[in-house]
């Protein structure tokens, strides 16, 4: 089910509501750059109603930010971060929106279709230098 950005708040509320009290996976897309040569973004949603054993989708296509949906899903908390970490959407309102898998001084995001791999990267390097520690 395709819901505007702004309403996928209401929208996973009101299935919560409903029985859907599980989100089973959040999930984020690149599609930049778009028509007009800006980023662009889907964010995908899987809810799960353990009663009726129903599993319903949503998606949505934002720019570089979204509302939070982790007061509704505490799992959301972790999923958005990762998000937030890997591709640079920006979640309003998320209680710790910061980097989870990676360094806070790693410039860029690494799964945006505009990341260019960076060779200079010494990765062994840098676990070299976290193993010292």
């Amino acid at each position: 089910m395709k819901t505007e950005s702004m309403e996928i708040f209401q929208t996973l509320s009101k299935f919560k509501r409903n029985g859907f009290v599980s989100l089973i996976s959040l999930m984020a897309e690149d599609l930049s750059p778009n028509a007009e040569g800006k980023d662009e973004f889907k964010l995908h949603y899987t809810l799960y109603n353990p009663v009726n054993k129903e599993f319903k989708e949503f998606e949505t296509t934002i720019n570089n930010e979204a509302p939070s949906v982790s007061t509704l899903y505490k799992s959301a908390n972790y999923d958005e971060r990762e998000i937030y970490d890997l591709f640079g959407i920006k979640f309003k309102n998320h209680p710790n929106l910061k980097r989870i898998f990676l360094d806070e001084n790693f410039e860029g995001h690494p799964l945006r279709n505009d990341y260019e791999n960076a060779s200079n990267c010494d990765f062994k390097a840098n676990i070299e230098a976290e193993s010292k520690e």
